[in-house]
């Protein structure tokens, strides 16, 4: 059930979050017509940019059963009654985003319609995970889940007409990028200063990122010069001329040559009065000599005209008074530049101070409880292990880690901005391993002896008491009752604790001082196994020996005599159920001993 109800409320609220925090009133429901009644449908929200201000409002109609929800998803069957959901909340919404729906609750018999509007000036840009908390009730099972989305609010971007700023905005430090919006495309004539605020500059098209890292306002100053027009030649005035006419002032007319060749030639003027301005447009090329030729055309008299004079120009002749014997003039020449000058503003804005750390303890045993505290006990605080987020640790200024790991607690102050704790290792040890032991005629033996620590130390106890003195490998049991074995790793100071029910059997008395036999381990395989299995021993048995099975409870399920010269046993196990057996042989005042694992 606890899928079914996960995959239907996932279905109905993947595309975005429902809601977000109080503060935005108004929305209004405006769904599509011919919506079915039984349906799931929430429209996409819109992506927001950081620093401008963000309004979605959105309407939305949850199902009434698993009907929608199973042709989406065919893992889901259809027809189940879903009779109500309730929006429990949103988290990990960008600061400075707030959210209001006009209802979170709905019995959806009655009603399946509502809206929401989310609204604010994000702070932050960045891939936002939202986690929606929801809950609801199919058939007669309540489920409360929760399912991550993403939001993403992108990095704010500053227009102007010469540039383009991106991630002008930000907490401690940012690298701007800067966009040229008059670029070159390879053309000549193009020059640009830049002026970061920071008392660094920069002469070239596209400058590379540049670090703000100190928090402050800095005025981004952009100049572009555009010289591709060149130098135009747009007026000539004659001041004096070398020619007269017989009975009438000068016709006069311009030519223009370049090594002999004649480039331009106007028409001439009937009877100019001194001073008098050709206006023309003839394009200049850098640092090439032309020759001015100023003529009076006299083709009805003696059909022939008159050179009045000649000089030489060039670029840099424009505004000053040429002469060439009684020939005056004066040449306007424009080099039409445009310049776009622009500015812009970089805000660095100054993070708020890292949150202090502190541990009640840096290492603990699994059974210890550590405490991590911020500095930050009136804010939401977000911790963080191995620098990801830890789900459902957003608030509380206090954690419980249970894990090992670098742990860190973040903050966000009211303006978006981040600060980070420095890192906390946390180690948690590992138990040294359960020290199960056996109960052989009263005699309680523990089995396993190489997966006891490197240092190391035992404790027998009875009734939940420590036995005094028993610290070694057996203890004689001569009252029934609860008995427990603890080991304690003392390189860790952690341990681990076996119990078990005893039975005292009056037949045997453990108490009677025998030789201590010699230990060793049992060779089994396979092991695991789900079939036979075997001993191998490295010689054959020296004597008749004694083979016995007791369970993980240490009840002995089975005892037998092996007879003399044996190096390969045969286990009788097809009675034993899937679990873990420990296996003893014994001959000649040696103990063999091993753990089988049966899989059925």
């Amino acid at each position: 059930m606890k899928k079914l109800l996960s995959v239907a409320l996932f279905a109905l609220f993947s595309v975005s979050p429902l809601l977000a925090q109080s503060g935005c009133p108004g929305c209004a429901i405006n769904l599509p017509a011919n919506l079915p009644a039984d349906t799931l449908y929430l429209p996409p929200l819109p992506t927001g940019e950081r620093g401008k201000p963000y309004d979605a409002d959105l309407s939305f109609r949850v199902p009434k059963s698993t009907t929608p929800v199973s042709k989406v998803d065919s893992t889901t069957p259809p027809g189940l009654p879903i009779s109500r959901i309730e929006i429990v909340g949103v988290e990990n919404l960008p600061p400075g985003i707030q959210w209001q729906a006009n209802k979170t609750v709905f019995e959806t018999a009655n009603e399946t319609d509502g809206c929401f509007k989310m609204c604010g000036t994000p702070l932050k840009a960045d891939s936002f995970v939202l986690r929606v908390k929801l809950r609801a009730t199919v058939l007669i099972f309540t489920q409360e889940t929760s399912f991550n989305m993403d939001l993403i609010i992108k990095p704010s971007v500053s227009i102007n007409k010469g540039f383009t700023m991106t991630n002008a905005e930000d907490c401690g430090a940012t690298t701007v990028t800067f966009t040229n919006n008059i670029p070159s495309q390879g053309r000549s004539g193009f020059s640009y200063e830049w002026d970061f605020g920071d008392g660094t500059t920069f002469a070239g098209e596209n400058p590379p990122p540049h670090l703000y890292n100190k928090p402050g306002m800095y005025v981004v100053k952009y100049k572009a010069r555009i010289d591709t027009v060149g130098h135009i030649l747009t007026g000539v005035t004659l001041l004096g001329l070398g020619c007269t006419d017989v009975f009438n002032a000068p016709d006069p007319y311009l030519r223009i040559l370049r090594g002999g060749q004649l480039l331009f030639q106007n028409n001439h003027v009937n009877n100019v009065v001194l001073p008098y301005t050709f206006n023309l447009y003839f394009p200049l090329q850098p640092q090439v000599n032309y020759t001015l030729e100023v003529w009076d055309e006299d083709s009805g008299i003696d059909l022939s005209d008159d050179l009045c004079g000649s000089l030489p120009f060039n670029t840099l002749s424009g505004g000053d008074t040429l002469v060439s014997g009684s020939l005056r003039v004066v040449l306007t020449i424009e080099n039409p530049i445009e310049e776009i000058i622009a500015t812009d503003t970089v805000v660095v804005l100054p993070p708020p101070p890292a949150p202090t750390l502190t541990a009640s303890q840096e290492v603990a045993c699994p059974d210890e409880v550590i405490i991590l505290q911020s500095s930050y006990t009136t804010g939401p605080n977000q911790w963080l292990r191995n620098g990801q987020p830890i789900t459902g640790a957003s608030n509380d200024f206090i954690y419980l880690p249970t894990q090992s790991g670098t742990y860190q607690v973040q903050v966000v102050d009211s303006l978006g901005c981040i600060a980070v704790s420095a890192g906390q290792t946390i180690t948690f040890y590992d138990p040294p391993a359960e020290p199960v032991f056996l109960n052989d005629r009263n005699n309680l033996i523990l089995i396993d002896t190489t997966a006891l620590p490197k240092n190391y130390a035992l404790q027998w106890y009875s009734q939940g008491t420590p036995i005094p003195g028993a610290t070694g490998f057996r203890y004689c049991a001569q009252v029934s009752g609860t008995y427990a074995l603890q080991v304690t790793d003392l390189t860790t100071g952690c341990s681990s604790r076996f119990t078990m029910t005893v039975t005292v059997n009056p037949n045997f008395d453990c108490t009677v001082s025998t030789q201590q036999p010699d230990f060793g381990t049992l060779v089994l395989y396979p092991n695991p196994t789900s079939g036979a299995a075997w001993i191998r021993l490295d010689e054959p048995l020296p004597a008749e020996g004694q083979l016995r099975i007791w369970d993980a409870g240490g009840r002995l399920l089975q005892h037998r005599v092996v007879t003399a010269g044996s190096d390969q046993i045969a286990l009788e196990n097809g009675n034993l159920g899937a679990g873990i057996y420990f296996v003893e042989l014994y001959a000649e005042n040696r103990c063999l001993r091993g753990r089988l694992v049966v899989m059925r």
